[in-house]
């Protein structure tokens, strides 16, 4: 396990200090105490996560596997090291090394997206695509290139530990990916990286020497060579082989508990993702999407995880509903149905900032939902967070998730009571809870709106009024009139 070094450091010499001077306590229970509080503070420091970012092409990316979400390497690694370890996958089609090369992976987004990870572990495994011929030409720039590559992350606060990788063998000459020249060329360009940074070295090429049964196209390595290189990383991360009961997930990610039910908590697009499971799904496959404040309030979450629904969360706190918070909403909408046969059209949930982006994301996508519930909804921001308000902190997330200025904010017209007409207009039912004192997201000026334009029009829609509520608590203490709702439209 590795801890953060300034951490343990601080630690120890704190330690040290207090218990040098134990000797002048005469208090017993002050001794105990203390004790409790060394081990309390030992114990948060194992307790905290290792975060691992793996970086590479299309075979870290798991293009030729199925179900990438689940089943690249990456994937099956994080489910074998289990809740201690958080693993993302940086892996893209296609990219390369060189920066010389048609597809240079450090002229990615995932690039930037690696380094503000601020992994404690760096895996990379780049080079075969380096070996197609257009690409080879400039091979007197690989070791520059992967030496800066592995520069960058040890500049990192985090100090990771950094693994270059030799590439896997490649059974045939496809897409100009050349064997020869992975073994004779990238490999030994590696050994002499690695010698210069001190970066550590992984050999994932002799493990996959003359098993060409683990490939699916000779390049790609299938579900079953998938799963041997997350092996190969779990014994070199923790000297253990995996253990022997260890079962692949049926959903993405490591599976803990949530109220008694399983849930499966995994990173998706750069955002956590979580799934919790019934015991019993319901016929279709229901399910109720929260992309804010997973846990909180949860009464009817946990209602219908009792009715066979499946509760999923993915983490759009602080987007405001912005344009790619959506679409990353919809990409994880598209994996939930195409891998695992989830409804077709779901719930989605919102409380407060949650309910901009529930009303938003089911206008953009009304053919998806089958219908929308809003707690205290933001409908309007200049109402909460609001420019002069107390907010200060949230207004300033909104202009960053919009690339704002308090100037150029002044002609948002995203608002989520202007989508309250398309989701009226394509019949999306709708149920509203909301406190009348609310002083925080202001009833009138945001409910009220909301309420007023539903109840001029034909669409089913139900609202529950808490007339001496302030914006907490959300929901009800018996939710049985938010679930009818919900299910009698899923």
């Amino acid at each position: 396990m590795i801890n953060d070094g300034k951490c343990s450091k601080n630690f120890v010499v704190y330690s040290h200090l207090v218990i040098s001077n134990v000797h002048m306590m005469k208090n017993k229970a002050t001794i105990l105490l203390l004790g409790f509080f060394l081990l309390s503070c030992f114990n948060s420091l194992e307790a905290k996560t290792i975060k691992i970012a793996c970086v590479g092409n299309s075979i870290t990316q798991g293009a030729a596997i199925k179900n990438m979400q689940r089943d690249s390497y990456p994937a099956v690694l994080g489910q074998m090291l289990g809740e201690a370890y958080e693993v993302r996958n940086y892996g893209y089609s296609g990219r390369t090394l060189l920066m010389s090369g048609d597809r240079p992976w450090m002229k990615e987004t995932k690039f930037q997206e690696a380094l503000a990870f601020c992994p404690d572990i760096v895996t990379i495994k780049l080079g075969t695509n380096d070996t197609k011929p257009f690409n080879w030409v400039y091979q007197d720039e690989f070791p520059k290139d992967l030496e800066t590559l592995v520069r960058a992350f040890q500049a990192l606060p985090s100090n990771p530990q950094v693994i270059i990788c030799y590439p896997v063998p490649a059974y045939r000459l496809d897409w100009g990916i050349n064997d020869s020249i992975i073994f004779n060329g990238v490999i030994p360009y590696i050994d002499q990286v690695a010698a210069k940074t001190g970066a550590k070295i992984l050999d994932l090429y002799t493990p996959f020497s003359g098993k060409p049964e683990l490939f699916a196209d000779m390049i790609h390595p299938n579900e079953a060579g998938a799963y041997q290189l997350a092996e190969i990383f779990y014994k070199y991360l923790t000297g253990n082989d995996v253990p022997a009961d260890f079962k692949p997930s049926t959903y993405p990610g490591v599976k803990t508990q949530w109220k008694g039910y399983d849930m499966y908590k995994f990173p998706f697009k750069e955002r956590e993702a979580r799934i919790v499971v019934p015991k019993q799904a319901a016929p279709g496959n229901p399910w109720i999407w929260r992309p804010a404040f997973f846990g909180a309030f949860a009464q009817v979450d946990e209602a219908l995880l009792a009715k066979g629904y499946h509760v999923v969360y993915l983490d759009c706190t602080h987007d405001f509903a912005k344009p790619q918070a959506l679409k990353d909403g919809d990409a994880l909408y598209k994996y939930l149905t195409k891998y695992h046969s989830f409804a077709k059209k779901m719930a989605i949930e919102g409380f407060s900032r949650g309910g901009m982006y529930a009303i938003n994301w089911a206008a953009n996508y009304p053919h998806k939902t089958a219908c929308v519930y809003v707690d205290a909804p933001v409908c309007d921001v200049f109402s909460w967070p609001g420019k002069d308000g107390a907010y200060t902190t949230e207004w300033q997330q909104f202009l960053d998730a919009w690339n704002l200025t308090d100037e150029t904010a002044a002609n948002f017209n995203q608002q989520a009571i202007n989508y309250v007409d398309t989701l009226i207009a394509k019949n999306i039912p709708l149920i509203l809870v909301a406190g009348k004192k609310d002083k925080i997201v202001p009833y009138k000026e945001n409910a009220l709106l909301l309420k007023k334009k539903y109840e001029a029009s034909d669409v089913d829609f139900e609202a529950i009024i808490k007339k001496r509520c302030d914006h907490h608590p959300h929901s009800l203490d018996d939710p049985t009139p938010i679930v009818e709702f919900i299910m009698k439209h899923q």
